[in-house]
């Protein structure tokens, strides 16, 4: 039996711990329960045990509420989680640019455009499941989705699909090197810039040359040949990655990427065209770089 004092003295001793890590506060509720197991030698079910679990593990979930119920208590707003936090793309559709949430998974996906707005759910299974790809466009209506053509909904599942695969190979790398950390942060900055209420279409363009260009110099890092000293010049980073993988060139994509640092400050002039542009072209050269790579091993 937990008594009341040992419950909360386990739960501040566990959550300072859980800062002293750099476990930000969204993430503390789920890494406190595998140590308030560990401390009480316990296990403890992380969602509501259904038929057919344990029963020594079932009887522990009144303790997992009460750390969940801890957690909220104590950093309200803050204990909440966006699972589409860096995981954006923008789409220009229906004449209007729209933010794309891309889903966390777990399991397998069947992206699906519907022209309604259905109820989204958490995706965790062992067999694939079908997503409707309108619950994740920003603040659409089942009205706006009506307007929507043909080339409309080709483009957001294109966009949509691409930028699920590039989140992947952030994911996969991400522990590689610290320039895969930064380049999904380049990523989200070009989507801001350009979904944003007053959008500012120079520093999107420029963070999409960034999230390339560290997605690249990362990659040389990973294979281990070539310089990635080569500056903002993502052009110059191509040229050193065909050094390593063999017949690649998309110079088409860096023609729409590479700029000058100027844009940034306003002193080039940028359109919403380039902008878009630049972010497609970044997107799709990542997910290239990352197919071209594991083909060859």
């Amino acid at each position: 039996m937990i008594t009341d004092d040992e419950f909360e003295l386990a739960l501040r001793e566990i959550d300072e711990e859980l800062k002293r890590d750099g476990i930000p506060p969204h993430g503390r509720g789920m890494n406190a329960l595998i140590k308030f197991g560990e401390r009480f030698r316990l296990s403890m079910p992380f969602n509501k045990p259904q038929p057919g679990v344990p029963p020594e593990v079932a009887v522990n979930w009144s303790h997992t509420e009460r750390i969940f119920r801890w957690f909220e208590d104590v950093y309200g707003e803050r204990n909440k989680f966006d699972p589409s936090a860096g995981r954006k793309v923008a789409v220009l559709a229906n004449g209007d640019m729209w933010e794309i949430r891309l889903p966390m998974i777990w399991g397998r996906l069947i992206p699906v455009f519907e022209k309604n707005l259905t109820l989204s759910r958490p995706i965790i299974s062992t067999v694939p499941r079908p997503h409707n790809i309108s619950n994740s466009i920003t603040s659409i209506t089942d009205r706006r989705l009506q307007q929507f053509n043909e080339d409309d909904t080709n483009e957001v599942y294109g966009h949509f699909v691409v930028g699920l695969e590039v989140c992947e190979a952030l994911d996969r790398f991400r522990k590689s090197h610290p320039l895969f950390t930064e380049a999904q942060s380049d990523m989200a900055t070009a989507v801001a810039m350009l979904t944003a209420h007053s959008p500012n279409y120079g520093q999107s363009r420029w963070a999409s040359l960034q999230f390339a260009e560290k997605f690249m110099k990362g990659l040389i890092h990973v294979i281990g040949n070539g310089d990635p000293n080569q500056g903002h010049r993502v052009r110059r980073l191509h040229n050193e990655l065909v050094k390593s993988i063999r017949d690649m060139n998309f110079l088409h994509l860096i023609d729409d990427i590479e700029c000058d640092a100027a844009v940034r400050y306003g002193e080039v002039p940028s359109t919403r065209a380039q902008a878009y542009a630049a972010h497609k072209a970044s997107l799709l050269l990542v997910r290239a770089l990352v197919s071209v790579k594991y083909s060859q091993g």
